[in-house]
């Protein structure tokens, strides 16, 4: 398999944290400088299509069958990299809406992966070239998305600064405008460049 020649840029956060928007944001403007990108929502498991789809309810249900799973949900984030994502980084910057780690985030959260077995897991699956961790207060969180409670939602920040830490990525602040947060990135971005 040929080499990629183009970046991965990835944005993770939970639910609310404006990964959609900045990923579309920076999209439009690395198109507008006639580069070639392409936007990709992570949802596009090889395998696990409906992965994000699970409630707490289902998840209580199948704890532990989805506690055996845990090395195929692997074996598909490295199915989806190499044969997905791979191929278009030959021709295109590829930007995810969502990565790998957001599919963890959610295993911490339902308590379906131990902390010590994500950090293993973290080592092990493929790193972008960047990362970005947004991070919003839980309330804020709430209000720009519903679908969770103010306390899951802090729980679900947590496991995404853990990961965050543990990868020692930046993690932006999205509670800020949207036009503030791009900069950032785009900072971050021109300072590896």
């Amino acid at each position: 398999m040929a080499a990629k020649k183009f970046p991965l840029i990835a944005f993770c956060g939970m639910d609310g944290s404006g990964k959609t928007t900045l990923a579309s944001a920076l999209f439009r403007d690395l198109e507008k400088e006639g580069r070639p990108v392409h936007l990709k929502h992570g949802h596009g498991y090889s395998v696990s299509k409906n992965s994000f789809g699970f409630d707490e309810r289902s998840v209580n249900r199948y704890r532990l069958l989805f506690g055996i799973l845990l090395p195929f949900a692997y074996l598909d984030n490295l199915f989806t990299f190499y044969f997905r994502y791979r191929p278009l980084l030959r021709e295109k910057t590829l930007i995810s809406d969502r990565y790998f780690y957001d599919k963890l985030a959610r295993l911490i959260f339902y308590k379906i992966c131990p902390l010590a077995l994500a950090k293993l897991y973290l080592q092990l699956l493929p790193k972008p070239d960047y990362v970005f961790f947004l991070d919003i207060e839980a309330s804020d969180a709430r209000n720009r998305k519903e679908g969770y409670t103010e306390e899951e939602l802090e729980s679900f920040r947590r496991a995404y600064l853990f990961i965050a830490g543990c990868l020692n990525s930046p993690v932006i602040n999205t509670g800020f405008s949207a036009q503030e947060c791009l900069l950032k990135i785009k900072e971050a971005l021109g300072k590896r460049r």
